[in-house]
């Protein structure tokens, strides 16, 4: 076979491409730890067969063999990548391993790389299309041209039989394993260019109805508004931020050990052997109530950071991805008061959000770099808290804080900046400054308030 052919095959079975995490519209950089094994070591087990192609659609056929958990995406191939598939087949050529696991919970065999690959062949040997279950009928072959256009009935007997035939070399994994380990090998299993991620392996691992659950959430109207990032839907990214909602909610910052994804692993762990319907319940209606003041009080902007203009430019602006360590604060942070209470305020919510981003130097770190660690965990979390209750609660910092209302009044009747002159293009990028300063003995009253934005706001309390 001429070299720019097998290159072009190698290229089509891929079945996944590689993304960084800036691909999934995170902003931050997690460090992802390494899973936490507790307990004697249990080692792994694996079986290696090899089977027709005949036989692994009679298994799936009869419900044995599950290409399509709920883990894995859709079939993602067109027509022409799956043709030369079953031309490669037909050609003989070494198609890559598949992996499946064993469920012990439903006697299944699930597939965890090879997905495409199996359904392509099931597909036409059925004739239909998996997409879309049109005649699926081979297209744009080279070496095999004679073929375009005929279904698998339309074969010859040889070529059939070619097909069916096939034998496809098949890695098992053994269901009794501890979670942690299995989670880690599957990890590895998927450190190439085919890579599964963290949610994806969870859900491979940690079947059952919690994880169900997870993805019923994610379906929530609220939710999805305010995430409203078609790629957080790809890939379980979207159920992951579920868990980590969950997670923080159950078990608290105050518990958090370092190191996401033991700390997910571990939760999901608990809860896939068994949940109750009144956990279930407790469960949904928390998280609802969070995404559904988060999207009142945020908007399209919710769970991104605000960043402050600069020296080159005055404007601030809020970021387009979504910040997975906001994510868990905001929503845990609402889970902590009643809707009448923050709806009633959701203005000075989020300018108490603005103002952390903007002038807390170790918060707007905690979101951005080094997320995982504990201490950074504990003070974004606090600092979240702390501004909700001057807020929502009230203290005597609140004296130093212009009301909503008069920077509304103000912004209306005039949007330049009194301290630059230049225009203020949005009311989330200003602040009511003291004219004389609060430090000074200035007092919070109308006479004493100016519009700025907050850059210029910020150097004006910097050079003071």
């Amino acid at each position: 076979m001429p070299a720019e052919t097998l290159d072009s095959h190698d290229e089509d079975i891929e079945e996944t491409e590689e993304r960084n995490t800036s691909g999934y519209s995170f902003e931050d950089q997690e460090t992802e730890d390494e899973p936490t094994v507790v307990g004697a070591f249990q080692p792994m087990l694996f079986s290696t067969s090899t089977r027709r192609v005949r036989d692994l659609n009679s298994d799936y056929i009869n419900h044995e063999l599950d290409p399509r958990p709920s883990f894995q995406r859709g079939y993602v191939w067109d027509l022409a990548k799956a043709s030369r598939l079953v031309e490669s087949v037909l050609l003989n050529v070494p198609l890559p391993l598949i992996y499946t696991a064993e469920e012990a919970e439903t006697n299944k065999e699930v597939v965890i790389d090879g997905q495409q690959r199996l359904l392509t062949l099931f597909g036409y040997v059925k004739g239909q299309f998996p997409r879309n279950s049109r005649p699926f009928r081979l297209k744009h072959l080279k070496i095999l041209s004679d073929l375009n256009g005929k279904l698998f009935s339309d074969l010859e007997d040889l070529y059939k039989t070619k097909i069916l035939r096939y034998d496809m070399t098949i890695i098992k994994i053994g269901a009794s394993s501890d979670p942690n380990v299995k989670f880690e090998i599957f990890e590895r299993l998927n450190s190439g260019s085919v890579s599964l991620n963290a949610q994806e392996l969870r859900n491979c691992i940690y079947r059952g109805r919690f994880n169900d659950l997870l993805r019923e959430l994610t379906e929530y109207s609220s939710f999805r508004k305010a995430i409203a990032s078609e790629t957080l839907l790809e890939r379980m990214l979207d159920a992951e931020l579920a868990l980590r909602f969950l997670a923080f909610y159950e078990r608290t910052y105050i518990n958090f050990p370092g190191g996401i994804k033991s700390f997910l692993n571990d939760f999901m762990n608990d809860y896939s052997k068994h949940i109750s319907a009144e956990k279930e319940r407790k469960f949904t209606d928390i998280f609802k109530h969070a995404s559904d003041l988060t999207f009142t009080v945020f908007g399209e902007n919710a769970f991104r950071r605000y960043s402050p203009g600069t020296e080159r430019g005055v404007d601030g602006r809020w970021e387009r991805t979504v910040n997975r360590a906001l994510y868990d604060v905001i929503m845990w942070g609402f889970t902590q008061f009643d809707k009448g209470r923050v709806i009633h305020a959701s203005d000075s919510i989020r300018s108490a959000l603005i103002d952390l981003c903007v002038n807390d130097d170790e918060f707007r770190d905690s979101i951005t770099a080094a997320t995982n660690d504990r201490s950074r965990v504990k003070y974004r979390f606090q600092a979240w808290k702390a501004a909700l209750d001057r807020v929502l609660v009230g203290t005597e910092k609140q004296a130093r804080l212009f009301p909503y209302e008069l920077k509304g009044k103000m912004y209306s009747q005039s949007q330049t900046c009194a301290i630059c002159s230049q225009t203020i293009h949005s009311i989330d990028d200003c602040e009511v400054d003291h004219i004389h300063p609060f430090s000074q003995g200035g007092e919070t009253v109308p006479e004493n308030a100016q519009l700025a934005h907050r850059f210029c706001n910020r150097k004006k309390g910097k050079s003071s």
